[in-house]
């Protein structure tokens, strides 16, 4: 006599979560430890494209016990591929294991003045300079630092440094953090332009509440659509 089939029993399927890709260990800043050098800083900037609020960018500095542990910040990986929960979770991390942080901020209005490119540049000048001591080597996400900075021939630009540097990635994360809580405090100031959720970038929302209530004091008028909004109410 055969035996009665058992009937298949159904097993939930649940969404896998995985941690981001962290930053591989002991490639550009291992090089650099290998080289002698005890304090090695990272630079990266948030807001280039937003359409509102200031360019911010931080400096980061890690010694060689949290470069060399895999322990140390293990999740920390560029801001971009991270949520906001992550993010604020990570944030207390790199501020318990860093040796030094600082921020460097150019409001909308001296972009408008010097363009973004510059005030990209000021806004990493300024957040190396605001660390308590200059490290021996600065890596860069992408950005090239004027001559006169008066660190140039210590920092290495990179493309995707804050996914290749530890570091960077650590700076990436700060000011991704402290831009997006100071456009949330924007969003109470001026509300309506849904600052809370965009953070000033141009989505379709942003961009319906510059049609119907104009710029407002953080706005860039220096970028389109903007400066066409300001041309055609003068």
């Amino acid at each position: 006599m055969l035996a009665a089939k058992r009937p298949k029993t159904r097993v939930p399927r649940y969404p896998v979560v995985r941690p981001a890709p962290g930053i591989p260990r002991l490639i550009v800043e291992g090089r650099l430890l290998r080289c002698g050098l005890t304090t090695i800083g990272g630079v990266d900037e948030v807001g280039r494209g937003s359409l509102a609020g200031p360019v911010y960018a931080a400096a980061v500095v890690l010694g060689p016990e949290v470069l060399r542990n895999r322990n140390v910040l293990r999740a920390v990986t560029d801001s971009k591929l991270l949520t906001a929960r992550q993010r604020e979770v990570l944030i207390e991390e790199i501020q318990n294991s860093a040796r030094a942080m600082s921020l460097g901020v150019v409001e909308a209005t001296v972009i408008d003045h010097l363009g973004i490119n510059a005030a990209v540049q000021l806004a990493m000048v300024t957040a190396v300079k605001g660390l308590p001591s200059m490290p021996e080597a600065v890596l860069v996400d992408s950005v090239h630092l004027p001559p006169d900075c008066g660190f140039v021939d210590s920092s290495i630009s990179m493309n995707h440094a804050d996914r290749r540097c530890l570091s960077v990635a650590s700076a990436s994360i700060y000011a991704k953090v402290m831009r997006d809580s100071y456009m949330r405090d924007c969003a109470r100031k001026y509300p309506g332009y849904y600052f809370e959720t965009n953070y000033g970038y141009g989505t379709v929302a942003h961009r319906k509440a510059l049609d119907k209530m104009g710029p407002c004091p953080v706005h860039r008028r220096s970028f389109s659509p903007i400066r066409q909004i300001v041309k055609e109410a003068v």
